[in-house]
């Protein structure tokens, strides 16, 4: 018999809530969930001194580097949509953020006072910037900047204990790791989309059995250096905080990496303009987006995913 069970826990620098109808009361899936989430960090992220991705941004240029296969797989996928997004998405921003002074978890972010200009100007990755070794699960980098898999990790983290949980028979449920959401099975859901100038509210609601779900906020990760603003998203052709009328992106997608890509690139462009690019390369894909005056613009592909839009 089917038994509806919950888990929060704190993981990945935000709330994990993970709710699931589980029909083998012996899996352990709580275990299962927060193992996977702990052993992704421990590989992935910038922050943590002994990751795996703190050894790969400080080993030399031109030299084969032996990783993690979990960080194969999410660093291969990244440098993928990389290339697809020619580059506004962009994995190579490490350098530029800590430069930011986004140097630790926003929530254990110290005051900062200096930004660092990069001496030697900002150039456009390309193709050549990473290779890839399949057959020995190694990479080798041409150009000295520091990865950062912030959003894309998070994203994919998700889908993979999607997969674990389905694998393990769990076959409805919802993950949600800050806003990372994928929703599974036949039972429709209502999520909200929060409203990016009032704490703790809606600006939107939809209903929604099954589709993965990712929001990029200008204003949550912002901090301020001697006047001057600043936020986690970074126009990968520029080196710089995008300008946009866009202060918020929710992007509904098949996977929630997917998603985290386009959310973050809708909120560099224009909102008209991100749009028709939303448009042009990932079609099945829909938005919400927020803008500066708190108007919403949804596309019309939407309806591959919600049943009922509540605004």
């Amino acid at each position: 018999m089917n038994e509806k069970q919950s888990l929060i826990f704190n993981g990945m620098g935000t709330t994990i809530k993970v709710e699931v109808m589980a029909c083998k009361p012996s899996l352990d899936w709580k275990e299962l969930i927060q193992t996977w989430f702990a052993t992704f960090e421990s590989i992935c992220s910038r922050f943590r001194r002994d990751s795996e991705l703190t050894k790969l941004n400080q080993s030399p240029v031109s030299k084969l580097i032996p990783i993690h296969p979990v960080l194969y797989d999410v660093l291969q996928l990244a440098f993928q949509y990389a290339m697809k997004t020619e580059f506004y998405f962009n994995p190579f921003v490490g350098t530029i953020l800590k430069n930011m002074g986004y140097e630790q978890p926003f929530q254990k972010r110290r005051a900062f006072h200096e930004y660092k200009e990069n001496e030697n100007g900002y150039r456009v990755p390309s193709n050549k910037s990473l290779s890839f070794f399949p057959d020995q699960k190694a990479v080798m980098k041409h150009i000295n900047e520091e990865i950062d898999l912030g959003g894309i990790g998070k994203g994919w983290s998700v889908d993979k204990a999607y997969r674990l949980l389905r694998d393990q028979g769990v076959h409805q449920g919802v993950i949600d790791a800050g806003g990372d959401m994928v929703i599974w099975g036949d039972l429709s859901r209502k999520i909200g989309v929060a409203n990016p100038f009032a704490e703790n509210e809606d600006i939107a609601q939809f209903v929604i059995s099954a589709g993965a779900v990712a929001t990029s906020n200008i204003l949550y990760r912002s901090w301020n250096i001697k006047g001057r603003t600043f936020h986690h998203i970074i126009n990968g052709q520029t080196g710089k905080n995008p300008e946009s009328d866009v202060v918020q992106a929710t992007v509904l997608a098949s996977h929630v990496s997917e998603a985290e890509v386009i959310a973050k690139i809708l909120c560099m462009l224009p909102a008209q303009e991100g749009i028709q690019w939303l448009k042009k390369h990932f079609p099945k894909a829909a938005c919400i987006i927020v803008n500066k005056n708190g108007q919403l613009l949804i596309t019309p592909s939407i309806s591959r995913y919600v049943e009922r839009l509540v605004i």
